[in-house]
C-alpha cells in the first residue's frame, strides 16, 4: 500500500511540472502576417529601385542635352576671298581685256571698233592678236593657279572630316554640316570663275577673228569705192 502511494505522488509531481504556470508565454508564428510584411518590404524596395532608375535616366538625359549644346569654338571656313582675288589677278595678262576689268564695255569697243578702216592695219591687228593670246593665257593661268590650291583645299577637307568624325552632339554635327556647305559654295564660286576665264579666252579669240574679217571687208570696200571715184573723175 505504501508503494502505490509513492507512485501516485511521483506521477502527480511529474504532471505538475509538465503543465505551464500562469507566468509562462508560448510563442505563436503568424504565417499570414509574416507574408504580408515581407510583401510590403519587397514593394518598398521595388519602388526605391524604380526611383533610382528614373533618376539615373534623367541624369543621362541631362548629360545628353548638355552634350548636344556643345559647339565648335573656331570654325573652318577656308580662304575663299584670297583665292578668288588671286584668280582674278592672273586672269589679266598685259594689256589684254579681262572679265575682271571695271570698264569692260569701253575697253572692248576701243579694242574692237567693228566695221571701219584702221589708220594702221598692222598695228591694229597686232593689238587684236595680243589681246586674244592674253585672254587665252589668262584662262590657262587661272586653271594653273586653281590646281595649286588643291593641296590647301584637301587639307581643309581633311580637317572637316576629323571634326565630323569627332562630333559629340547635334550642335557640333550641325556646325560641321554648315562648314561643309560653305565649302561647297566656295567651290562653286571657283568653278564659275574658271568658266569666266574660259569664256574670256574664247571670246577674245572670236572677237579678234571677227574684227579682222570686218576690217578686211572695210578696207576692200574703201578701195572699191576709191576706184569707182577715180573712174568717175576721168
Amino acid at each position: 500500500m505504501k508503494r502505490i502511494s509513492l507512485s501516485a505522488a511521483a506521477l502527480a509531481v511529474a504532471l505538475s511540472l509538465a503543465q505551464p504556470t500562469s507566468a509562462q508565454v508560448i510563442p505563436v508564428f503568424d504565417a499570414a502576417n509574416y507574408a504580408k510584411n515581407t510583401m510590403t518590404e519587397l514593394n518598398t524596395l521595388q519602388t526605391t529601385i524604380n526611383q533610382a532608375t528614373q533618376i539615373t535616366n534623367q541624369l543621362k538625359q541631362l548629360a545628353y542635352e548638355v552634350q548636344n549644346l556643345r559647339n565648335i569654338p573656331n570654325g573652318i571656313w577656308g580662304q575663299i576671298q584670297s583665292d578668288l582675288a588671286q584668280l582674278k589677278q592672273v586672269a589679266k595678262v598685259g594689256q589684254s581685256i579681262s572679265y575682271a576689268d571695271a570698264d569692260l564695255s569701253h575697253e572692248f569697243t576701243t579694242m574692237y571698233p567693228g566695221y571701219e578702216v584702221p589708220t594702221n592695219y598692222t598695228k591694229a591687228y597686232t593689238q587684236w592678236a595680243n589681246n586674244a593670246l592674253g585672254g587665252i593665257q589668262g584662262a590657262l593661268q587661272v586653271a594653273g593657279l586653281q590646281s595649286t590650291q588643291f593641296q590647301s583645299e584637301d587639307q581643309l577637307f581633311g580637317q572637316l572630316q576629323e571634326l565630323s568624325n569627332g562630333s559629340l552632339g547635334n550642335m557640333q554635327a550641325l556646325q560641321v554640316s554648315n562648314m561643309i556647305g560653305v565649302q561647297e559654295v566656295q567651290q562653286l564660286e571657283k568653278l564659275r570663275q574658271l568658266q569666266m576665264a574660259q569664256l574670256q579666252g574664247e571670246f577674245d579669240y572670236l572677237s579678234t577673228q571677227q574684227q579682222n574679217d570686218l576690217t578686211k571687208f572695210a578696207i576692200l570696200r574703201a578701195w572699191l569705192d576709191s576706184q569707182q571715184s577715180y573712174k568717175s573723175s576721168e
